[in-house]
Protein backbone atom coordinates (compact mmCIF):
# COMPACT_ATOMS: atom_id res chain seq x y z
CA UNK A 1 0.00 0.00 0.00
CA UNK A 2 1.40 3.39 -1.35
CA UNK A 3 1.44 6.06 1.85
CA UNK A 4 -1.27 8.87 1.21
CA UNK A 5 0.31 12.11 0.89
CA UNK A 6 0.16 14.06 4.36
CA UNK A 7 -2.57 16.61 4.75
CA UNK A 8 -1.80 20.14 3.93
CA UNK A 9 -3.52 21.95 7.05
CA UNK A 10 -4.75 20.91 9.99
CA UNK A 11 -8.41 21.27 8.70
CA UNK A 12 -7.55 18.60 6.17
CA UNK A 13 -5.95 16.38 8.38
CA UNK A 14 -9.20 16.25 10.66
CA UNK A 15 -11.02 15.69 7.67
CA UNK A 16 -8.58 13.00 6.42
CA UNK A 17 -9.27 11.87 9.88
CA UNK A 18 -12.93 11.53 9.88
CA UNK A 19 -12.86 9.72 6.68
CA UNK A 20 -10.85 7.09 7.90
CA UNK A 21 -12.96 6.68 10.86
CA UNK A 22 -15.80 6.63 8.84
CA UNK A 23 -14.24 3.90 6.33
CA UNK A 24 -13.21 1.64 9.59
CA UNK A 25 -16.62 1.76 11.15
CA UNK A 26 -18.35 -0.27 7.20
CA UNK A 27 -14.58 -2.15 6.99
CA UNK A 28 -15.29 -3.55 11.43
CA UNK A 29 -18.58 -3.92 10.45
CA UNK A 30 -17.74 -6.47 7.60
CA UNK A 31 -14.83 -7.84 9.49
CA UNK A 32 -18.09 -8.53 12.60
CA UNK A 33 -19.56 -10.52 9.50
CA UNK A 34 -16.65 -12.12 8.57
CA UNK A 35 -16.00 -13.82 12.09
CA UNK A 36 -19.73 -14.55 12.37
CA UNK A 37 -19.25 -16.52 9.29
CA UNK A 38 -15.90 -17.88 10.05
CA UNK A 39 -17.19 -19.27 13.35
CA UNK A 40 -20.06 -20.91 11.30
CA UNK A 41 -17.66 -22.47 9.37
CA UNK A 42 -15.70 -23.87 12.28
CA UNK A 43 -18.75 -25.20 14.10
CA UNK A 44 -19.59 -27.27 10.67
CA UNK A 45 -15.97 -28.16 10.40
CA UNK A 46 -15.83 -26.64 6.49
CA UNK A 47 -12.20 -26.18 5.88
CA UNK A 48 -12.21 -24.71 2.37
CA UNK A 49 -14.73 -22.22 3.77
CA UNK A 50 -12.53 -21.49 6.40
CA UNK A 51 -9.47 -20.86 4.12
CA UNK A 52 -11.39 -18.10 1.78
CA UNK A 53 -12.74 -16.69 5.27
CA UNK A 54 -9.00 -16.33 7.03
CA UNK A 55 -7.89 -14.75 3.45
CA UNK A 56 -10.65 -12.03 3.44
CA UNK A 57 -9.73 -11.19 7.11
CA UNK A 58 -6.44 -11.12 6.89
CA UNK A 59 -7.06 -8.52 4.06
CA UNK A 60 -9.17 -6.98 5.94
CA UNK A 61 -7.37 -6.59 8.86
CA UNK A 62 -4.49 -5.28 6.79
CA UNK A 63 -6.64 -2.65 5.55
CA UNK A 64 -7.28 -1.64 8.63
CA UNK A 65 -4.35 -1.55 10.47
CA UNK A 66 -2.81 0.83 7.21
CA UNK A 67 -5.86 3.31 8.02
CA UNK A 68 -4.79 3.08 12.10
CA UNK A 69 -1.45 4.02 11.05
CA UNK A 70 -2.60 6.69 8.88
CA UNK A 71 -4.61 7.90 11.68
CA UNK A 72 -1.46 7.82 14.19
CA UNK A 73 0.33 9.94 11.69
CA UNK A 74 -2.59 12.27 10.95
CA UNK A 75 -2.33 12.64 15.34
CA UNK A 76 1.15 14.03 14.55
CA UNK A 77 0.26 17.12 13.11
CA UNK A 78 -1.54 17.73 16.19
CA UNK A 79 1.18 16.63 18.55
CA UNK A 80 1.78 20.20 20.02
CA UNK A 81 -1.66 20.34 21.17
CA UNK A 82 -2.37 16.46 22.10
CA UNK A 83 0.61 16.91 24.52
CA UNK A 84 1.10 12.89 26.14
CA UNK A 85 -2.69 12.34 25.28
CA UNK A 86 -3.54 8.62 24.51
CA UNK A 87 -4.48 8.29 20.82
CA UNK A 88 -7.98 7.28 21.52
CA UNK A 89 -8.44 10.48 23.48
CA UNK A 90 -6.54 12.38 20.88
CA UNK A 91 -9.20 11.53 17.96
CA UNK A 92 -12.10 12.56 20.44
CA UNK A 93 -10.45 15.96 20.97
CA UNK A 94 -9.53 16.56 17.44
CA UNK A 95 -13.17 15.09 16.49
CA UNK A 96 -14.91 17.98 18.48
CA UNK A 97 -12.48 20.55 16.19
CA UNK A 98 -14.18 19.84 13.20
CA UNK A 99 -17.05 22.33 12.30
CA UNK A 100 -20.63 21.76 13.59
CA UNK A 101 -22.09 20.60 10.87
CA UNK A 102 -19.73 17.40 10.53
CA UNK A 103 -18.81 17.14 14.45
CA UNK A 104 -21.74 15.14 15.56
CA UNK A 105 -21.58 12.17 12.62
CA UNK A 106 -18.12 12.13 13.41
CA UNK A 107 -17.93 11.91 17.04
CA UNK A 108 -21.20 9.33 16.30
CA UNK A 109 -18.94 7.59 13.92
CA UNK A 110 -16.10 7.45 16.40
CA UNK A 111 -18.08 5.84 19.47
CA UNK A 112 -19.74 3.50 16.71
CA UNK A 113 -16.19 2.33 15.69
CA UNK A 114 -15.03 1.86 19.31
CA UNK A 115 -17.77 -0.39 20.39
CA UNK A 116 -16.92 -2.35 16.65
CA UNK A 117 -13.62 -2.90 17.49
CA UNK A 118 -14.14 -4.07 21.43
CA UNK A 119 -16.94 -7.04 19.68
CA UNK A 120 -14.63 -8.26 16.67
CA UNK A 121 -11.65 -8.91 19.34
CA UNK A 122 -14.52 -10.50 21.27
CA UNK A 123 -15.64 -12.88 17.71
CA UNK A 124 -11.93 -13.13 17.67
CA UNK A 125 -11.15 -14.66 20.98
CA UNK A 126 -14.42 -16.83 20.48
CA UNK A 127 -13.00 -17.81 17.30
CA UNK A 128 -9.97 -18.62 18.69
CA UNK A 129 -11.10 -20.53 21.75
CA UNK A 130 -13.30 -23.28 18.75
CA UNK A 131 -10.70 -23.55 16.47
CA UNK A 132 -8.14 -24.05 19.52
CA UNK A 133 -10.49 -26.72 21.03
CA UNK A 134 -11.13 -28.61 17.90
CA UNK A 135 -7.59 -28.99 17.42
CA UNK A 136 -7.03 -30.44 20.59
CA UNK A 137 -9.74 -32.86 20.24
CA UNK A 138 -8.39 -33.57 17.26
CA UNK A 139 -4.98 -34.57 18.79
CA UNK A 140 -6.22 -36.39 21.56
CA UNK A 141 -8.52 -38.55 18.80
CA UNK A 142 -5.48 -39.07 16.80
CA UNK A 143 -3.21 -39.89 19.73
CA UNK A 144 -5.81 -42.65 21.18
CA UNK A 145 -6.49 -43.51 18.07
CA UNK A 146 -2.82 -45.51 17.96
CA UNK A 147 -3.83 -47.78 20.46
CA UNK A 148 -7.01 -48.56 19.02
CA UNK A 149 -5.38 -50.18 15.64
CA UNK A 150 -2.58 -51.69 17.64
CA UNK A 151 -1.45 -55.35 16.97
CA UNK A 152 -2.67 -57.34 20.70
Amino acid sequence: MTQPMPPATPAQALLRLAAGVRADVADYARLQEQLDAQFDAALHHDSGRLIGLAEAITGLCNTLDARRQERNGLLRVFAAALQGMPPAEAVTALLARLPESQRSTAQADWAQLSTLVRECKALNVRNGRLLMDQHEIMQRVLKDGDDVYAPA
